[in-house]
């Protein structure tokens, strides 16, 4: 059967497509003029990883994984990167993530810049990362650890919550019924009003605060007595200052070495005369120390002890003087005649007035 140039062309497409995608797929690393550079790593896992895989240096594609293959007790992973790429010795490859959601890729970094190249051909020093299987695996096993934890946590204390829980219980029904003082506070309407009366209360006081009223209403609203304290407190500034200067008699008692070397002086005066007090030395010592002048003085209190009590008792010429009552009376008598004599001598002549006296007398 003869095809027609619709069938023919149609088929001619076909195999077009069909080639295309065989391309594609085959040699889609072909870059004939692109020179690639072989490298090699080792792993202990290379998870995630297959070949075909970008590799990456900080970030930036630079080649691709050309196979993965055991070796021995490690993944083999083999590797090429385009001419230019600076990799040195001390670069390091290892596997890392591109974004949460999952791909991974070969990731390579610069090295320090003092660290020679690092020929085509040779292995590059790996560095093993944590994979998401190890993560899935560790977060595995932190969770079972972590609920195992927390359920014998549970079983261990389920008396005590459902104790507490009762307990709770045994309140809260308690406040609902008014019983205890916050079962009043919840319950009792009275207790509102007292408290609404008291908050009024507070609120006519910071009123009349406000408004000036009162003595401390007068405090936080009285310019004058605000001027008057400042005033004080300029003026204790003053007079603080003046003391630190010296100035006037408590600024020199502050400031002055003269009053600080006379009390120093006199101290010392003090304490001298104190030693020699204590050691008998002058008239202050002997009273101190010396005995026989103690004996005179108590004898001396004794004997005018005796003479208070002869006077007392009426005894002698001074105790009849102080005690006898017509003594007194005689004295004023004569006393008198002696008053009334100077009278008569005022008038009379000397010997006129010496019989006078003597009449008077007599």
């Amino acid at each position: 059967m003869r095809l027609t140039v619709e069938q023919q062309v149609g088929l001619f497409f076909l195999a077009a497509l069909v080639v295309l995608a065989v391309m594609i797929e085959l040699v889609e690393d072909w870059r004939p003029f692109e020179t690639q550079l072989d490298y090699r790593t080792h792993f202990r896992s290379a998870v995630g990883i297959k070949a075909g895989d970008p590799v990456r240096l900080a970030g930036v594609e630079v080649g691709k994984i050309r196979k993965i293959a055991l070796e021995g007790s490690q993944v083999r992973v083999d590797f090429y990167v385009v001419a230019g790429t600076d990799l040195r010795q001390d670069s390091i490859a290892s596997i890392r993530q591109m974004n949460l959601l999952g791909g991974q890729f070969l990731g390579l970094d610069f090295g320090s810049p003092a660290s020679p190249p690092l020929p085509p051909g040779t292995e590059v020093a790996s560095r093993e990362g944590a994979s998401i299987d190890q993560l899935i695996t560790n977060l595995e096993r932190n969770q079972e650890k972590v609920f195992g934890n927390l359920s014998r946590l549970l079983e261990e204390s389920k008396v005590s919550f459902l104790d507490a829980v009762a307990r709770l219980q045994s309140v809260a029904r308690k406040v609902d019924e008014g019983e205890g003082t916050l079962g009043r506070l919840v319950n009792d309407p009275a207790l509102y009003q007292e408290v609404q009366a008291a908050v009024g209360d507070l609120k006519a006081v910071v009123g009349r605060l406000e408004r000036g009223e009162g003595s401390l209403g007068k405090l936080l609203t009285d310019q004058a007595l605000y001027d008057r304290v400042v005033a004080a407190s300029t003026d204790l500034q003053e007079i603080s200052g003046r003391l630190k200067a010296g100035q006037g008699s408590l600024g020199k008692l502050l400031t002055d070495d003269t009053f600080y070397t006379n009390a120093t002086d006199a101290l010392a005066g003090i304490r001298e005369l104190s030693t020699k007090a204590s050691r008998g030395e002058g008239s202050l010592g002997r009273l101190v120390n010396d005995p026989a002048l103690y004996d005179d003085a108590r004898s001396t209190l004794a004997r005018i002890n005796s003479i208070a009590a002869k006077i007392d008792e009426g005894q002698g010429t001074l105790g009849r003087l102080v005690n006898d009552q017509d003594l007194y009376r005689d004295a004023k008598t004569t006393l008198h005649k002696v008053e009334k004599a100077a009278d008569g001598l005022s008038d009379s002549g000397t010997i006129s007035a010496l019989g006078t006296v003597i009449g008077t007398l007599f």
